[in-house]
Order: C-alpha cells, then sequence, then structure tokens
C-alpha cells in the first residue's frame, strides 16, 4: 500500500511546529532554548530510542542526521535563522530529559544539515555553546537536499567514508506553507461565508472593485472582509463600526485562513470553528493555482513527483543497511490551498511513493503516513516514512491482523 494511518506513537514525533528565539545561541540552558517544545523533542527522541532499542546494543551507538535543520548561524537578519535548529533541540532534549538515552551504554551522534551551513571536514572540531554529556557529539554539515547527498557528505569529508545513519529526520520538510494567492493579479469574484449559529456577517459576498491594504477585499451589504496588516489579519467590519469576526494569519485570500475565527457572540470575540471563509465554488481551482512543480516544500523540493521520488532516494542512500530497524521521516506538517490545491499535492505525493516503491533496489519501501484523525483536508497528511518491512520502523506493524478496511476503508 501507498498510504498508511499513522500511529499513534509516530504521530507524537509528526507534532508541527517551530521554535522562534531570535539569538538562540545566547539562551543559557536548555529549559530556555527549548522552551514550549521540550515534551515535543523528548517524545521524538523516546520514538527513535524505542525503533532504535535492539540495534544500539548490537553497535553501541544512534546516528542521526536532521535535514532541512535550520541555519547554524542565528546572526543572520532573515526568520530562518532566528529559529532553532532541530538538531540543536534533539541535542538539548537528550541532555536535559529522562529516557534510555540516558543509560550512557550508547554514543549519540547528532548532524544537522542545511544548506546555508558551512562545509566543515570531519575531522575538524565544532563546539555548541552549551556544555553536552561525553555520550552525545552534535555536528553542523552544509547540505542541500535537491544535490546528491552521498556526493555532499563524504565527497566534502564532511562525514567519514563509510558512515551511515540509523535516522534521518526531515521535520516539516514537506510542509508546504507557500503562498501563491500572495502573488496573484486576479481573485475569485464570490466567497461565501458561513457558519453553524446564526451571524449577520454569513452570506455570499462579492469582490471589490478596489483592493485594500494590497489585497482582494469582499463585500455583503454593510459588512466588508478585507485584510488588515497592521493586526496580520482578515476580518469582516462592520461599515457602522466594529467587527463580525477575524482569523489572524498572513495569506494572501481570506478562504486560506485557517483560523479558528473569532466571532462577536454579542459580548466578546469567541473562536468558533464552524465559522468559515470558502470560494463559492470549492471543487474549483482558484485563479492563483499552480502546478505541483510550481509549489515548493520547505525542504526545498518541488511538489511534483519526480522531484519528491528524487528526494526520497537522496535519503534512501545514506540510511543504515546493516540493521532493519534504520528509518527516514520526511515530516508534512500542513498543506496551504483550497480543497482543489491540496488534492494535487496530495495526489503527487502518493504518486511519489508508490513510484519510489516500484523503482527501489535497497531494502527500504515508503508509505505516505495519513492523520485519520484530521477533519481539515489540510492536516491530513504527516509525511513519508522510509522504513523496511517487518521492522520497527515499519507502520503498518502496528495494525497486522486487523481488519484494516474495517477501520481505516479500501487500501491505496
Amino acid at each position: 500500500q501507498s498510504i498508511c494511518p499513522t500511529p499513534y506513537a509516530l504521530g507524537m514525533v509528526c507534532a508541527r511546529g517551530e521554535r522562534e528565539l531570535p539569538n538562540w545561541r545566547t539562551c543559557q540552558g536548555s529549559e530556555e532554548l527549548l522552551g514550549a517544545y521540550s515534551s515535543m523533542m523528548a517524545d521524538t527522541s523516546l520514538y527513535i530510542f524505542n525503533v532504535l532499542a535492539h540495534q544500539r546494543k548490537v553497535f553501541g551507538r544512534v546516528r542521526l542526521l536532521s535535514a532541512a535543520d535550520g541555519c547554524s548561524d542565528d546572526t543572520q537578519p532573515d526568520l530562518q535563522a532566528k529559529r532553532v535548529p532541530t538538531s540543536v533541540m534533539l541535542a538539548h532534549a537528550l541532555a536535559s530529559s529522562n529516557g534510555p538515552w540516558q543509560d550512557q551504554q550508547s554514543q549519540v551522534q547528532i548532524y544537522g544539515g542545511d544548506v546555508r551551513n558551512g562545509v566543515c571536514e570531519w575531522w575538524n572540531q565544532q563546539r555548541l555553546p552549551w556544555p553536552m554529556p561525553g555520550w552525545l557529539d552534535h555536528r553542523f554539515v552544509a547540505l542541500d537536499n535537491t544535490q546528491d547527498f552521498v556526493r555532499q557528505l563524504y565527497g566534502t569529508s564532511q562525514c567519514q567514508a563509510g558512515m551511515l545513519f540509523d535516522v534521518v529526520l526531515v521535520r516539516q520538510g514537506l510542509c508546504f506553507c507557500d503562498d501563491p494567492s500572495k502573488f496573484s493579479t486576479s481573485w475569485p469574484t464570490e466567497v461565501h461565508i458561513s457558519s453553524t449559529q446564526h451571524n449577520p456577517a454569513c452570506g455570499a459576498y462579492f469582490l471589490d472593485p478596489q483592493l485594500i491594504e494590497g489585497r482582494p477585499a469582499y463585500r455583503k451589504d454593510q459588512c466588508l472582509l478585507q485584510w488588515s496588516p497592521s493586526r496580520v489579519e482578515w476580518a469582516v467590519m462592520d461599515t457602522a463600526g466594529g467587527t463580525w469576526a477575524f482569523a489572524r494569519g498572513d495569506v494572501g485570500h481570506p478562504t486560506l485562513a485557517r483560523g479558528p475565527w473569532a466571532v462577536w457572540n454579542g459580548q466578546e470575540h469567541a473562536n468558533d470553528v464552524n465559522f468559515v471563509c470558502n470560494l463559492a465554488q470549492p471543487d474549483q481551482a482558484p485563479p492563483w493555482q499552480r502546478p505541483p512543480n510550481g509549489r515548493m516544500c520547505c525542504c526545498g523540493i518541488p511538489g511534483d513527483t519526480a522531484s519528491l521520488v528524487g528526494m526520497l532516494q537522496r535519503v534512501a542512500s545514506i540510511l543504515e543497511t546493516r540493521h532493519k530497524d534504520s528509518f527516514g521521516l520526511l515530516h508534512g506538517a500542513w498543506t496551504n490551498g483550497t480543497k482543489t490545491e491540496v488534492e494535487a499535492l496530495h495526489q503527487q505525493l502518493e504518486a511519489a511513493v508508490s513510484s519510489y516503491n516500484s523503482q527501489c533496489s535497497g531494502p527500504h519501501l515508503a508509505s505516505l503516513l495519513w492523520r485519520t484523525a484530521a477533519k481539515e483536508y489540510w492536516l491530513q497528511c504527516d509525511g513519508i516514512v522510509l522504513f523496511q518491512p517487518g521492522s520497527q520502523a515499519d507502520p503498518y506493524k502496528l495494525y497486522a491482523g486487523l481488519n484494516y478496511e474495517a477501520y481505516f476503508g479500501p487500501r491505496r
């Protein structure tokens, strides 16, 4: 099968979110650096060590590469440099939390790969600003996800020849949060706002002839649906004064506002998950929709089948083959877009898994992870896992003996 419901334990690893912390290298310790992400990183560490429990006893080490890791230089002026690299968060989680790694029976080696990191040969010492346990090593490496991993890591002596990884983690790598609607020059002429509760803001809105704050606006009687840059939100304003509803988030069109919308209930604005703004014809492509190869995921790969297959092959090329439990996880996070946009990208992801598996000459197969509990179509894809069948990383292992169709519907 090309799709597997995300197992519960792996679902904890697929939690979403990035730690934004300017000048993160100046943090005093793990508590400050991890913040609210402490549990998420500990859950990720625990999953990895549970999967690798047998092999680490045999080999005496755990070796992990975090690709699309984040920039090692926190002095760069862009937003990405203000986010703590995944490899650094994992190192701090291992050093500061309780778990099987604290038995000190395994040497843990964590590598953080990003396209903006500098090349540093493996014999040259690197140090994080914080003291780490003797059983824990961390290094940054230069890694462009669009190019051959073997040549980059070994051809430039960033890693020792023949060294392979037990885990390759591409956290939020298959997140498609890019927003083509921001660059559109035409927009749908009509949108609909609906809710399960009666609200004067509900109904059909029609495109205003003039842009407001550089983005499209829509009107219905005395209601104006417009972008508010000062508050970074889409809002339904009453021309007589006041705001009926608003949804925070910098997206180019109100139908992409995921909210939840905060709706005026007569006393205050309260979140209402049933208050939504949709295209008048949601099954038709919006004017800004691009083909999948025109969308770019967070690890820098276009969303078409061929590009995704290439990424899977690059990850598989550096996975350890001397034991069965090595795995790769290309985390999905979320997919920005209307229903037709998201479905087009999901189809490419499924096709990429099928294509990779049909071409695969190595031991690792791929499966698309599907969050069956998610009602929102843009949150249903958890990513792609590379695993060896029958291993501890095999996502289907949990469902052995179950009536799969009864739980999840027909196999795909």
